[in-house]
């Protein structure tokens, strides 16, 4: 495999670009990247795939599928989460004036729905009234009621929802530490109300800037593992799998998430579904990987994340049309002590499996994993298929 450096996409593997991009800003995604290194793929691989297909097996929040939509591509996104997958599809949804005059009417009658709310919100780690002022957290659960109770449309109702989702962080005293949730009573919350009509009137002023009226996005709620789709259907995948971290993001998400669904067991079910990324209660025996070498038996997350790799890999080069290329975004890890190349493992599981690879090293970060500080990279796995 061959190993380069391009710098100049490191601030790219992540969100930060994204929180000043029109409609790419509205739901706070830190282990995202940016539409940068999507549109630099694109540019890449412009003769294979212009006009054609985008895929994304992890799509996250969307990143990839706004940006094919925006180039004229039709876009296909798969994630195991009910979270990502609504994110996604409100992101890459067609919206008419009409849309945006239900919502604002609906802002406008918000002040006048004064009932007690009748919902129920259970979040499986802690009771959220925990998490939220209690003014907060009544306006919270008055809103979403209010969402599923208004004559809005489709549309119109999915903005709302997520308007109301994505500002969860800021009005609670809750802190997303790593793969922790942590309640800091210190924390200021602001109010909900204001936080809300905020949030939707920078939803309305991007669609009204941003018009984007391209092909129809497919998002599916799915597995990476079993795609559903058919063979060499895909002309490119840019893609960023769950980092190698043991951190369990349908916990750490899991407020937005049960928000949305209004069913506690939606994280747990989740859980199951995910990458093995994180150590889960039940582990299954795993087979050696010979590129893992040994360090996938000592540490079972590390054989069970690049087992479920080597079978995402596999469907990709199974979808995708010969000649094509995979981006998949990725970090090396330090894990329990062990410093784990996730790049080059990855590369060479997928020249076993018959594709070609090489590695863009993007940046280079500092693992502080007392008593050592590690340097790790993150980079671009490029798959080709023959």
């Amino acid at each position: 495999m061959k190993i380069s450096e391009n710098l100049s996409l490191g601030p790219y593997m992540t969100f930060e670009s994204s929180k000043n991009r029109p409609i790419h800003r509205w739901f706070y995604y830190k282990e995202g990247y940016s539409p940068e290194i999507v549109e630099y793929v694109l540019d890449m691989e412009r003769t294979c795939c212009e006009g054609g297909v985008l895929l994304d097996p992890f799509c996250g929040t969307g990143t990839s599928l706004l940006v094919a939509k925006e180039n004229g591509l039709f876009g296909i996104g798969v994630d195991a989460s009910e979270l990502a997958v609504f994110v996604s599809q409100v992101k890459c949804a067609n919206y008419e004036r009409s849309d945006l005059n239900e919502v604002e009417g609906f802002l406008r009658t918000l002040l006048k729905h004064k009932k007690e709310p009748s919902i129920k919100w259970n979040f499986e780690l802690f009771n959220p009234a925990l998490a939220f002022p209690r003014r907060n957290l009544n306006e919270i659960l008055r809103i979403r009621e209010a969402i599923t109770e208004c004559d809005c449309g489709e549309n119109a109702k999915a903005l709302l929802l997520l308007a109301l989702i994505s500002i969860l962080p800021q009005c609670s005293i809750v802190i997303k530490d790593g793969g922790v949730l942590k309640i800091d009573k210190e924390k200021s919350a602001m109010p909900v109300k204001e936080a809300f009509k905020r949030k939707l009137r920078q939803m309305i002023k991007d669609i009204e800037s941003t018009p984007i009226h391209g092909k129809e996005t497919r998002i599916i709620l799915g597995d990476a593992r079993a795609l559903p789709l058919e063979n060499e259907s895909c002309d490119v995948i840019v893609t960023s799998p769950p980092y190698l971290n043991n951190i369990d993001y349908s916990k750490v998400y899991g407020l937005e998430l049960s928000l949305l669904t209004l069913d506690e067991e939606t994280t747990k079910s989740a859980r199951e579904r995910l990458l093995s990324s994180f150590i889960k209660k039940r582990t299954e025996k795993i087979g050696y990987l010979p590129e893992v070498g040994d360090v996938g038996i000592r540490i079972p997350v590390v054989g069970a994340y690049f087992a479920d790799m080597e079978k995402s890999l596999s469907e990709m080069k199974r979808v995708l049309k010969k000649d094509c290329g995979a981006y998949v975004i990725v970090s090396n890890s330090v894990i329990f002590g062990e410093h784990v190349l996730v790049d080059e493992i990855l590369a060479a599981i997928g020249e076993r499996l018959g594709m070609e690879s090489r590695i863009i090293v993007g940046g280079y970060r500092i693992a502080d994993v007392k008593p050592q500080r590690i340097k790790t990279r993150e980079s671009v796995v490029v798959f080709r298929k023959q």
